[in-house]
């Protein structure tokens, strides 16, 4: 006799049945202090997760384009181009991850992403995006790509080229950026 299950397992991922529900979290729900299950809704976190509605929700997605992409960069650059770093770190959520380009401290909450500004504006850094990949979802944005950034160290101007991974979220009708990974390019 053939025993069925009313849940389809997930090819190669037989060892998720194992955990139990409260242990099942992305590196990304980690970071951010275990608040966002992988999927479904359990006693031990805080809020749901954004990105995988409950049987009984209904999920409505914001519109989201490459456009949208573009125009969001352009919000961050902008911000870097004002040199204020508080502004800066208002473009990203306040439990966003900053893996930064200059730095080997990962920043995990939007106070460390702005003490990560407050030194790197001190260069007057602007960048411009030479090459993007923009894939789309439900409330969220994923922008990867590889970008330069000009800046000016002891007077001398520098074109540094490096690559890039945004992705945007959209939290209460506002788009933040939940993930920033930015390195020099090899």
């Amino acid at each position: 006799m053939i025993k069925t299950s009313s849940r389809l397992p997930i090819t190669g991922t037989k060892f998720i049945e194992s955990v139990p529900a409260q242990d099942r979290r992305s590196l990304s729900a980690s970071l951010r202090g275990g608040r966002q299950p992988v999927s479904g809704i359990t006693s031990i976190f805080s809020t749901p997760p954004i990105d995988s509605p409950t049987a009984g929700e209904v999920v409505v997605c914001a519109p989201a384009t490459r456009r949208l992409a573009e125009d969001l960069f352009d919000r961050w650059n902008e911000a870097l181009a004002s040199g204020d770093a508080q502004r800066v770190s208002q473009c990203y959520a306040e439990d966003a991850v900053l893996l930064p380009t200059v730095s080997n401290v990962p920043r995990l909450s939007r106070s460390e992403i702005q003490d990560y500004f407050e030194h790197f504006l001190q260069k007057s850094p602007i960048g411009e995006v030479n090459q993007r990949n923009v894939k789309l979802g439900c409330n969220k944005v994923t922008d990867a790509g590889i970008y330069t950034f000009r800046v000016i160290e002891a007077g001398k101007t520098e074109y540094v080229p490096a690559r890039y991974t945004f992705v945007y979220e959209n939290h209460d009708g506002q788009w933040l950026i939940a993930h920033h990974h930015s390195s020099l390019m090899p």
